[in-house]
């Protein structure tokens, strides 16, 4: 899609990315740092760590699939460009699985019931979760592999010795293929906006009885364990938003793929993916006390050192 359309995407692509990446990457480079500085990683740093890594690889994959799609189009509709789509899948998985057990982390630990099983849960909340990570890592590998076999035998049309399908019906019928194995691919995604959702109705029904709770005493008008709830709230509501418009950018740019023939649609919608692991991660470092307290040494560091200097550490 070359042009004045494929250069505004591309710019449009690219100030994603950057955005995305400096924000993921200052996540794990302070988690990092404060790793090596204190010897210890916490349960949300090592979920934070993670998600900010998947996202990386995710916005990689965005901005590689961008650049194809605009000048090697032909490459990746003859299969040759599939190991793309691997990264892209695995880090997609990966991250709706890593900002799930976010979730779960953040409802079993502010949320408060009385019922038996969610109090052995919240005992064990660095066990739950860490096998949580494990077993997503292995259910977004094991579904990656299974589509890429799949998709791999899809490709092979182009291989076959003797076919006479012209070029016209084997695009047609890749496309076909394509559609029907991403809307399978991202209805298995939408498991994991399920657990969020449902973490956060909970969170929501525990808010609300915390407030009745509190209406029966003298408190301030500012209670420490309902503003709590609060700024969690915000922070999972935002990521199931988010998340949500991200599938839906995806279902838009595979449909787009199979019903349109120009590339526009698709680019607009692959853009509009991007929003989610770029502005997400924005939000968890205004969410997080560590991370906005780093954030905004670097940019006292950026005000007080004189022009040129360009020394900027962060602690």
């Amino acid at each position: 899609m070359p042009g004045a359309v494929g250069i505004i995407c591309m710019m449009l692509a690219t100030g994603e990315f950057l955005v995305g990446q400096f924000a993921n990457g200052f996540i794990g480079l302070v988690n990092f740092m404060d790793w090596i500085k204190t010897g210890r990683l916490s349960l949300m740093d090592l979920i934070l760590t993670a998600l900010a890594i998947s996202r990386i690889i995710l916005l990689v994959s965005f901005i590689s699939a961008i650049i194809v799609f605009n000048f090697f189009f032909d490459l990746y509709a003859s299969g040759k460009m599939r190991y793309l789509e691997t990264f892209w899948n695995l880090s997609n998985h990966l991250s709706a699985w890593f900002g799930t057990c976010l979730s779960i982390f953040y409802f079993l630990k502010i949320s408060n019931f009385s019922h038996p099983v969610f109090l052995w849960l919240k005992w064990r909340v660095n066990q739950v979760v860490l096998r949580m990570i494990c077993i997503c890592f292995l259910i977004a590998l094991l579904v990656n592999l299974l589509l890429k076999e799949k998709m791999t035998e899809i490709y092979k049309i182009y291989a076959v010795p003797g076919n006479k399908t012209n070029e016209t019906q084997k695009t047609q019928i890749i496309k076909c293929h394509h559609f029907f194995n991403l809307i399978l691919y991202y209805m298995a995604g939408f498991v994991p906006f399920i657990f969020s959702l449902i973490s956060c109705f909970l969170l929501v029904f525990s808010l609300w009885r915390h407030t009745r709770q509190m209406q029966g005493n003298v408190t301030s008008s500012k209670d420490s364990g309902t503003e709590v709830h609060k700024k969690i709230m915000k922070s999972m509501v935002s990521f199931l938003f988010l998340f949500l418009l991200h599938h839906v950018g995806i279902i838009m740019a595979s449909m787009s793929y199979v019903l349109f023939e120009s590339l526009l649609p698709v680019m607009f919608s692959m853009i509009i993916t991007a929003i989610y692991p770029m502005a997400h991660s924005i939000i968890l470092i205004q969410m997080n006390n560590k991370l906005r307290q780093a954030s905004l040494r670097i940019l006292w560091q950026l005000k007080a050192c004189p022009k040129g200097s360009g020394k900027v550490f962060v602690t």
